[in-house]
């Protein structure tokens, strides 16, 4: 968990010097499956932190337990989500989609490496990932409001392009290793102001695609609502839902940064 210290506290070996931290969250997972509540744990937690002397601190760096944000490698913030649902097409009766491998799923600052024995390209397509935080199946749209937990960014990579090709096709292009980068962090929905769902995509330093995704809280409740008439989803599954910026062929050994209002920015590596 990200401080306002800009260092970073492993909830999992949270300070025992704490009296919040007497409860050990298993994973961020099981913070979201206890909705509010598991929000207030933390946010307690943090208080008791920022209360905590210079010693303690100091204690607490020694001992591993705060991090710092310099050199710190993240996984993703679900480490592994039980379903990967990349949304193509938002038709509003029957969205396009297709199941990506959760063993795919990386986290910020991966290098990103070409399948073995393949020669090909790699494209990108920078979605808004909507976190899931309560079970959901055949549900109304003011359900799956309340099943939103937390928005993050995705990049959904393939060796094939999204336009023009079969879904099948699209689906086993992208599920190697490294194909779904997520992070860096989960954000609730209302630290994004409706005026900066604006998303940037950058290669090597060159902005190469800005657009003002049209993904409200409204929009991914309704989309939910239709997606759970097909899947049944559970706290921690991501659904990636394209930001509207394109799809963008990555050069090797390239630097690649998402960034979305200034609130969350995901960088990744391919590889030479």
């Amino acid at each position: 968990m990200s401080l306002p210290s800009g260092e970073i506290l492993d909830l999992a070996a949270s300070p025992s010097g704490l009296t919040a931290s007497q409860w050990r969250p298993q994973s961020v997972v099981s913070v979201l499956a206890e909705g509010d509540e598991g929000a207030a744990r933390v946010s307690r937690l943090m208080s008791e932190l920022a209360a905590a002397t210079d010693i303690q601190r100091q204690e607490w760096r020694q001992a591993g337990r705060l991090l710092p944000a310099s050199g710190t490698r993240l996984m993703p913030p679900i480490r592994r989500p039980g379903l990967l649902l990349m949304v193509t097409s938002r038709d509003a009766v029957r969205p396009a989609c297709y199941v990506k491998n959760p063993n795919a799923a990386g986290g910020p600052d991966a290098t990103v490496a070409m399948p073995e024995g393949e020669d090909q390209q790699l494209y990108l397509l920078a979605m808004l990932g909507i976190v899931l935080g309560r079970p959901l199946f055949r549900a109304t749209e003011a359900q799956a409001a309340r099943a939103i937990a937390a928005l993050t960014l995705v990049a959904d990579l393939g060796t094939r392009r999204i336009a023009g090709v079969a879904v099948d096709a699209v689906a086993e292009a992208r599920q190697f290793p490294g194909a779904c980068l997520i992070g860096p962090a989960l954000v609730t929905l209302d630290e994004i102001p409706d005026s900066a769902w604006n998303l940037k995509v950058k290669v090597s330093g060159r902005a190469v695609g800005s657009a003002s995704s049209d993904l409200t809280a409204g929009s991914s409740a309704r989309l939910l609502a239709t997606l759970s008439a097909r899947y049944a989803f559970r706290p921690g599954d991501i659904v990636g839902v394209p930001a509207g910026v394109g799809e963008f062929e990555l050069p090797r050994a390239s630097q690649v940064a998402l960034s979305l209002a200034g609130v969350l920015e995901l960088g990744f590596s391919t590889g030479s």
